[in-house]
């Protein structure tokens, strides 16, 4: 198990009972008492939670919840177009996207009717009804159990359907991503789903519009050394930068892919 899939873990196991004990969760993940305390500490840097005598308690740091999808659905919407733009321009012809749910992934995905022989694998409702009208384009609605408030599927059939596939790009869009952290994700059903399309993907294209830089949510998808393309908007620190992938600062008058 990756350490961050791990740290995701503890911090489920933590918002569930408000505390969480070494000894128990050293059994429950198969790892010595000293790799827990190592993520205790990560994870206490973070500002996640606190370490205490025997565990760790939740952190007095409060991280607001995603707001709701109705309302992403208009906020940032031109910058999210112009980094759906770009990043479809880092798309060649031929290949196979995993695309997670998400507002400015769903900007992506309109931005891709403009291509020709792409297979688009996702869990988005919307993504795959906005793209199966389109006979230029292939598009597979994963299994799972539909989402109440975002209108994705989601679990244990979503995940062992993407173990079926292995893409060329995962095309993801998170809460939050930190450069030193990584993207992380508010709910840990979504941060599952888009780290299995990473770990089945060839390359990641992480979507981020400029209020989600340097920032975190509670659970972890990514490090930032797993990023090879990071698309933003020029609003973004023009300093950001990746330890081994490529920042792309996408401005709203560009051209569209063709």
């Amino acid at each position: 198990m990756w350490s961050h899939e791990r740290q995701s873990r503890i911090l489920e196991e933590l918002s569930r009972d408000g505390k969480v004990y070494t000894n128990r969760l050293a059994d429950l993940l198969e790892v010595s008492r000293e790799t827990i305390r190592r993520d205790f500490l990560e994870l206490e840097e973070c500002g996640n939670l606190r370490r205490v005598h025997g565990g760790a308690v939740l952190s007095d740091r409060e991280i607001p919840p995603e707001p709701a999808f109705s309302d992403r659905m208009t906020a940032n919407a031109e910058a999210k177009r112009a980094i759906g733009r770009h990043a479809a321009g880092l798309v060649p012809p031929g290949s196979t996207l995993f695309i997670d749910a998400g507002t400015t992934t769903l900007a992506f995905a309109h931005e891709l009717l403009l291509l020709r022989d792409i297979r688009i694998i996702t869990n988005s409702i919307e993504i795959a009804q906005l793209v199966a009208p389109h006979d230029t384009l292939e598009v597979l609605l994963l299994g799972g159990k539909p989402h109440v408030e975002v209108p994705a599927t989601y679990g244990e059939l979503t995940l062992s359907e993407i173990d079926r596939f292995l893409a060329d790009f995962a095309v993801i869009s998170p809460v939050a991503f930190d450069a030193t952290r990584g993207a992380t994700d508010y709910e840990l059903h979504e941060a599952e789903v888009a780290r299995k399309m990473i770990r089945c993907s060839r390359s990641c294209i992480m979507l981020c519009h400029a209020d989600k830089l340097s920032t975190e949510s509670r659970v972890a998808i990514c490090r930032p050394e797993e990023v090879d393309h990071l698309v933003t908007d020029v609003k973004a620190d023009p300093r950001f930068a990746l330890p081994r992938g490529q920042v792309h600062f996408a401005a709203e008058d560009e051209a569209a892919p063709r």
